[in-house]
């Protein structure tokens, strides 16, 4: 039961990582931090510091650092802190992504998204039976948005992520667990588009990287989403069907998690094929009013062997120039994101 609820919230915790795409201001300084807190048994990421002012956003770039242990992670927290260390209002996140830049995921050949959570993402904790393998020197890397929407401005803000970490001494091993997600819109797109009226449906397909059992999927929609639905394309079968739980007015509350009792194989061999299906009512075009992602965990066949990033690959480089730790190119290539989005729609 603890194990369900875990991935029902890891599930619904790995979608946000491109809510906010538009590039915002940013005033970056000092570096990020990676380092392990033994008295409380995490590891812990800093991102670099930023200045929100009031009524503003605030991007943190991305920046990269070397994991100083390894282990098993067993899920997240996310917390702000300024300048001093004092706790800052939660509400002022937007969205946080870990990634992993030398593993791909297991859908899109982009970097991993290890941790990819909004304000509203619960804490994630996972029972030491599973966990994500992390060895010492793999290199980790954050970007954040911050939306303050208050009049008060705030110095120095770190989002802090805090990761629950069984060392590498442990006498039993975890047994070892992936997050995965994926988006119907193209990597190198705006993932939002213009909702046209009426209802309408928007699809992606792809193939897994390697053989997999999914344990748990969760998904992520806008205001008058109707349903997001990953199917079997090869078999000719629903893997899931998630549908919103929303308001008279057509504002999504929630979507549902699932787990799996028996977890759900993927394989190369298939094509999968996961469709966003909305119905707008208003009449008129709602500009970047369409989402469509889901995600969640898997456990890979052969763990040991999960493929790196193919740097050659087109998607993979849009990917990287997008989260570039670079900050000319990281603007480069989220103009070009902007870009390529307008002329997908």
């Amino acid at each position: 039961m603890k194990l369900a609820l875990a991935i029902r919230r890891l599930a619904g915790a790995v979608l946000f990582a491109g809510a906010a795409t538009a590039p915002a201001a940013s005033r970056p300084a000092g570096s990020m931090r990676v380092y392990e807190d033994r008295a409380r048994g995490e590891l812990v990421i800093e991102s670099a510091p930023v200045d929100v002012a009031g009524a503003s956003h605030a991007q943190v770039l991305p920046t990269q650092a070397a994991a100083p242990v390894g282990g098993w992670l067993h899920g997240y927290t996310v917390e702000l802190v300024d300048a001093r260390g004092r706790s800052v209002p939660a509400r002022l996140l937007h969205h946080v992504i870990v990634m992993v830049p030398d593993r791909r995921g297991l859908f899109n050949p982009i970097m991993l998204r290890l941790v990819a959570a909004g304000r509203e993402t619960p804490a994630v904790r996972l029972p030491s039976l599973v966990g994500y393998r992390l060895r010492r020197g793999d290199p980790l890397r954050i970007a954040a948005m911050l939306h303050n929407e208050g009049a008060a401005a705030f110095s120095g803000v770190r989002v802090r992520v805090r990761m629950p970490l069984k060392g590498e001494g442990a006498w039993v091993h975890p047994l070892a667990i992936v997050p995965f997600s994926m988006d119907v819109m193209p990597t190198g797109t705006q993932r939002a588009w213009d909702l046209p009226p009426g209802r309408s449906r928007r699809s992606w397909e792809g193939r897994p990287a390697v053989r997999a059992r999914i344990l748990g999927i969760g998904g992520h929609l806008h205001r008058y989403g109707v349903a997001l639905r990953l199917e079997d394309v090869t078999a000719g079968t629903v893997l899931w069907d998630g549908r919103p739980v929303r308001r008279p007015d057509g504002e999504v509350v929630s979507m549902p998690t699932h787990t799996f009792l028996r977890a759900v194989p993927v394989s190369p061999g298939h094509l999968y094929r996961l469709t966003a299906v909305y119905d707008n009512p208003t009449g008129r075009t709602i500009p970047g009013g369409g989402m469509g992602a889901a995600g969640g965990a898997v456990i890979p066949a052969d763990p040991a062997h999960w493929p790196g990033v193919d740097a050659r690959n087109r998607e993979f480089q849009l990917d990287l120039r997008a989260n570039s730790t670079d900050p000319a190119a990281h603007a480069r290539g989220m103009s070009g994101m902007a870009g390529m989005g307008a002329r997908h729609r």
